[in-house]
């Protein structure tokens, strides 16, 4: 994977869930024995922990989204720079700031890390 291809394919995962707000899409674009350490250690089922906490985040926040600001790869981890915002009354105002670390396996998330350095 080149790193336009590895930016391409990040910024498609967080539009299907930020955009699009359509969890179901972590069925696709995680794999089968995907593990998350920011969402939950130990779940015993990662994927549905993180479609559970993801619905909840969109309840509370309606009008969160994720830019990517860039992304590289390296052999199978893709880095990616990310923003979350909220839009209120026409205005962008920035939640959090992070590097998120993606372990990808055929095409697919196997395991993800986010150190958030930014948060309001």
């Amino acid at each position: 994977m080149t790193n336009a291809q590895a930016l391409d394919f990040i910024r498609d995962y967080f539009d299907e869930l930020f955009v699009k707000h359509n969890v179901d899409a972590l069925d696709v674009y995680l794999h089968p024995d995907y593990s998350d350490d920011d969402i939950g250690p130990g779940e015993a089922d990662p994927i549905q922990n993180s479609k559970n906490f993801l619905r909840d985040w969109f309840e509370k926040e309606p009008t969160i989204r994720v830019a990517v600001k860039d992304a590289m790869v390296q052999d199978d981890v893709i880095t990616a720079f990310l923003e979350w915002y909220r839009t209120e009354k026409g205005v962008r105002q920035t939640i959090q700031k992070g590097v998120a670390i993606f372990v990808v396996k055929d095409r697919q998330i196997l395991k993800r890390h986010t150190f958030i350095y930014f948060e309001t």
